[in-house]
């Protein structure tokens, strides 16, 4: 283990994620806009906002063997740069439906390097219940880059217009990479480094609950990015329904601070989730967030400023318990196994969400598009899913039995 403190490891690498995300949603807090001005339909826009998910889907096996063979900084380091030349790109000549799939799907690769090689620099530095915490501030600074990201996307777009989100974004992601001076060297240089193009997926699946851990997040992030991308379209046709003034409720705004309603909560969760037993918390969670779905699709076209309440539970049941599914996943992850579990856990939950996103943009346009009530409660029980296979993965197995 490095002689750094637990307090600076953690808060660097969660800076440097942070920062490194600020891309993550400027296209779902921009989506209303973009629409308008390229004529995008609900189909469109699920791909636009679920094509950064597939990107880091795609590359993180890949970027995953390289840190395993190598310094996983330098790895990090080259994710962060392709990042923001990326998004620096979006800004210069984004010009429609097919420069933004192309880029955003580039972006999306680096980001992958940025999140779970940060992740794994982090879990390899720390151990026992220090490692456990701070996978779930690590969690919350995700949360937190990723209300960042909506915020300053919808400020600088109103101001000075959208190619500035994606500016932002690209400086972002340059910024992030100074905090690796911060965590100290590579560790020990006599420690053997895989030869494998990707890490032991076999070895890491045949533990029962590495394999619950990466089902759970899967489903988490399927529900997590499908209500973040949908967020200002729901929102947007709410205000209009309602006729309320968005300039009173600016959506993109509105969606940035309702990321933060569950960066306490999150801790908590997983604070709970140490104390008496993830599965027991994640499952509760997961019922939960089962039912918030169930009455915003009910309510859809209700009032808004319902609209908005339940949208908000909703940021807490979805988000709140990833840090203790986190935590879950290195805890069960040992040396040997924790490149390709962290792997794993990378890809299937942004695998999954960006097939969230796409499947709420296609079941709305199926039920009728955008200013249907009707389309949302089938956006809503399409988001719900995720929720569902959490709580299976955590049902699932030895019997659940809450830890005093």
């Amino acid at each position: 283990m490095t002689t750094r403190s637990p307090a600076l490891i953690t808060s660097s690498l969660s800076l440097g994620l942070i920062f490194g995300q600020l891309a993550i949603m400027a296209v779902p807090a921009l989506s209303v806009d973009l629409a308008a001005l390229w004529q995008l339909d609900a189909t469109d826009l699920g791909w636009l906002g679920g094509i950064y998910f597939a990107g880091y889907a795609i590359a993180l096996p890949f970027l995953a063997g390289a840190a395993n063979r190598t310094d996983g900084r330098i790895v990090y380091a080259m994710c962060a740069l392709t990042n923001a030349v990326a998004s620096l790109c979006v800004a210069l000549f984004g010009d429609g439906f097919w420069w933004l799939l192309v880029l955003r799907f580039a972006a999306g690769i680096g980001f992958a390097g940025v999140h779970i090689i940060g992740m794994k620099l982090l879990a390899d530095r720390l151990s026992g219940n220090a490692q456990a915490r701070a996978s779930a501030v690590y969690t919350t600074a995700f949360a937190i880059g990723s209300g960042c990201s909506f915020l300053i996307a919808g400020l600088l777009a109103n101001t000075f217009g959208w190619q500035a989100a994606f500016v932002a974004a690209g400086l972002g992601s340059l910024l992030s990479i100074p905090v690796l001076f911060l965590i100290g060297p590579p560790l020990a240089e006599n420690e053997p480094r895989s030869t494998r193009l990707f890490p032991d997926f076999l070895s890491a699946l045949r533990d029962p609950e590495i394999r619950r851990y990466v089902i759970a997040y899967g489903g988490n992030i399927w529900e997590v990015f499908a209500v973040r991308v949908w967020f200002v379209p729901i929102l947007t046709f709410s205000a209009a329904y309602n006729s309320v003034s968005e300039s009173t409720w600016d959506p993109t705004i509105v969606a940035g601070l309702s990321v933060f309603v569950s960066v306490p909560l999150n801790l908590v969760i997983a604070e709970l989730g140490i104390r008496f037993g993830r599965r027991v918390v994640i499952l509760a969670v997961s019922l939960a967030s089962i039912v918030v779905c169930g009455v915003l699709g009910w309510q859809a076209a209700g009032p808004y400023l319902v609209v908005l309440l339940l949208l908000l539970i909703h940021s807490i049941t979805s988000f709140g318990d990833v840090g203790a599914i986190a935590g879950g996943i290195v805890a069960a992850a040992s040396g040997e196994t924790r490149a390709a579990a962290l792997t794993l856990f990378g890809l299937v939950g942004f695998a999954f969400g960006f097939l969230g996103s796409l499947a709420v943009g296609l079941v709305v346009d199926l039920a009728g598009g955008r200013g249907e009530p009707g389309a949302w409660f089938w956006a809503f029980a399409v988001m719900a899913v995720g929720s569902v296979i959490s709580g299976a993965a955590m049902a699932w197995g030895p019997r659940l039995t809450l830890r005093r």
